[in-house]
């Protein structure tokens, strides 16, 4: 339902959930932390939800 009202702040979720479970499971990049390499993701979202919002 979620996705149906609100696809951009969704695919953003996905994108970011998607990326934290890859830390969780697999190992980072070398040399970068857990909070730069979800940063993109977690910011997309937040625009996202902000833009639905209004």
């Amino acid at each position: 339902m979620i996705r149906l009202q609100c696809p951009l702040p969704h695919d953003a979720a996905r994108a970011y959930f998607l990326d934290l479970n890859r830390t969780v499971w697999e190992s980072l990049p070398d040399g970068e932390s857990v909070r730069d390499y979800l940063e993109d993701n977690r910011l997309a979202f937040l625009d996202a939800a902000r833009a639905v919002m209004g």
